[in-house]
């Protein structure tokens, strides 16, 4: 009988540079259709020095970007930690919005969980 099977971790990361308004996007995709992501952590940041406004808010998507498909947000995205339970399939893309940053600063975005195969 045919179930997922843990394959171990999934640790992917991903880098934008905030253009002139201080936006960025990321987007995080499954690799196959028969893959299974369930992330445990989000971690932002930008290299901007920490004291050094402004901050950017910070939005996680599960599909569009569309307030009821957000997971979560952050006033605080220069660094901070988002921790729950988001599971994706090959037909969902986690995106990660940053707004209103300090401009041309570098942006990065590592998710953590495991990764799963249906077999």
């Amino acid at each position: 009988m045919a179930k997922w099977v843990l394959q171990g971790t999934v640790r992917r990361r991903s880098s934008a540079i905030l253009d002139g308004s201080g936006n960025a996007e990321l987007d995080f995709d499954v690799f196959t259709a028969n893959t299974r992501w369930v992330i445990t952590d989000v971690l932002v940041l930008t290299d901007q020095p920490q004291t050094q406004a402004p901050y950017p808010t910070v939005t996680i998507y599960l599909g569009g970007l569309q307030q009821g498909q957000a997971e979560g947000a952050s006033w605080t995205g220069n660094q901070d930690i988002f921790r729950g339970k988001l599971e994706m399939t090959a037909c969902d893309t986690l995106r990660v919005q940053f707004v209103g940053g300090l401009a041309g600063s570098k942006a990065t975005v590592t998710i953590e969980g495991e990764n799963y195969l249906w077999r």
